[in-house]
């Protein structure tokens, strides 16, 4: 009977675990598959569709850096970036951001006058174009934006724009006192020779001393360039530089000092035919001129013509950013054609595009500008230490224009520093 019973129990037994059994190994309910399994996959989603963040510091007036600004908007969100702008303040020599560079904590993207691009090149602060930018650079930009990025077999930056010298004069007055704008250097040494016997016109030129892109692109003007020169840029052959100077000597008391001068006053000195000629840079007076009042750019197919300096900006990497591609990306959007055009209308800064100056309507550009100004070769020398002899030359350019520093000084202290 005790046997039985124990079969009894066991049997009972034996059933409940056949009875507990498939609700043991049943597939999970689906709502327990979602909470262990589908939620990985939103979350791999989520991650690859979050902005790229990443820092761009520029150095530009506070009306630029507005029109940049709305600029970035615009393409960041296109492009989902997450791009932090910062204008920071002005110092001629990038002594706020050379630091950062050696502490490690410089921004991703710098926007460099182009005379700077070698320098931070060869301290290593900068990557070379092709570790970011995927687009094509030579034979698509202006040549006097693209020389300065090149360093080392590499290029080092993606430029911007560009900003030329110009002469501006109120041709009426021009006329009146019988003279033209000279085409190359033999006329311009035959204006000053004539315009020194000249009684009752103040001024020959108007330029700031104190510019030395100005300077030098006067110092061009009367020296011109031979087709052996033209590789020389501001380093001129010692005869034609002495010619230059010289002849500057002689009409120091003709010169006009722009310094701190405003674009009305300007106007106002060759409307009265207070100065002949002026040197300035075309963005400051472009979509600003009095009626009456012509733009002039030398045309550089003449060998003798001298050149004009072609300032302009270009976009750097950092060698240690962590974003260069999204970098490259952003770049190749605020440089293209469009941008470029929107820009020029903005500022009056020039585009480096070489397609928009090709174009029928070349894009609303002046009617001043020649054929010969896309190719422009008057470079930049390829010497790192060109900012510090732009520095010292401004000093010494300024005080020989004013009469303060006689010619043989200047110019020995000028080759000095070559």
């Amino acid at each position: 009977m005790k046997r039985k019973n124990h079969w009894v129990i066991f049997a009972i037994l034996l059933l409940a675990l056949i009875n507990l059994s498939p609700s043991n190994t049943a597939t999970p309910p689906s709502s327990d598959r979602t909470g262990e399994f589908e939620p990985a996959q939103p979350k791999v989603l989520e991650t690859e569709q979050e902005p790229k963040s990443f820092k761009v510091a520029v150095q530009m007036s506070e009306s630029e850096f507005s029109r940049l600004q709305q600029m970035n908007s615009k393409i960041s969100e296109e492009l989902n970036m997450d791009v932090e702008l910062t204008n920071f303040p002005y110092d001629s020599d990038y002594t706020s951001v050379q630091n950062e560079l050696r502490l490690g904590e410089a921004p991703d993207v710098l926007l460099l006058n182009n005379i700077w691009v070698r320098r931070f090149a060869a301290e290593g602060y900068l990557s070379p174009t092709e570790s970011y930018y995927s687009g094509s650079l030579t034979g698509e930009l202006l040549t006097a934006s693209l020389a300065p990025g090149e360093w080392n077999g590499y290029m080092w930056s993606v430029p911007m724009d560009a900003d030329t010298y110009v002469w501006m004069i109120q041709k009426d007055r021009v006329q009146e006192a019988g003279l033209s704008l000279p085409k190359n250097a033999d006329d311009w040494m035959q204006l000053i020779s004539t315009y020194e016997e000249k009684q009752g016109i103040p001024y020959l030129f108007a330029f700031d001393f104190s510019d030395p892109y100005a300077v030098l692109s006067l110092l061009w003007q009367l020296s011109g360039n031979g087709e052996d020169d033209k590789s020389g840029g501001a380093f001129l052959p010692d005869e034609a530089r002495e010619r230059a100077v010289l002849s500057i000597e002689g009409i120091r008391h003709l010169l006009l000092n722009l310094e701190g001068t405003e674009l009305k006053e300007l106007s106002s000195s060759l409307n009265e035919g207070k100065a002949m000629f002026a040197l300035v840079r075309w963005s400051e007076v472009a979509g600003r001129m009095d009626a009456g009042t012509d733009i002039i750019y030398p045309n550089l197919d003449d060998p003798a013509a001298g050149w004009m300096w072609i300032d302009g900006r270009s976009y750097v990497v950092s060698a240690q950013s962590a974003n260069k591609d999204a970098a490259g990306q952003w770049i190749a959007a605020m440089t293209d054609q469009f941008e470029q055009r929107q820009w020029y209308e903005g500022t009056g800064k020039l585009p480096v595009l070489k397609t928009i100056y090709y174009q029928s309507t070349r894009g609303g550009l002046p009617a001043w500008i020649p054929a010969s100004f896309v190719n422009n070769s008057g470079v930049i020398p390829a010497d790192t230490g060109f900012p510090e002899w732009l520095q010292k030359f401004s000093e010494i350019a300024a005080l020989f224009l004013a009469d303060q520093m006689d010619v043989h000084t200047f110019l020995m202290e000028w080759k000095a520093d070559l």
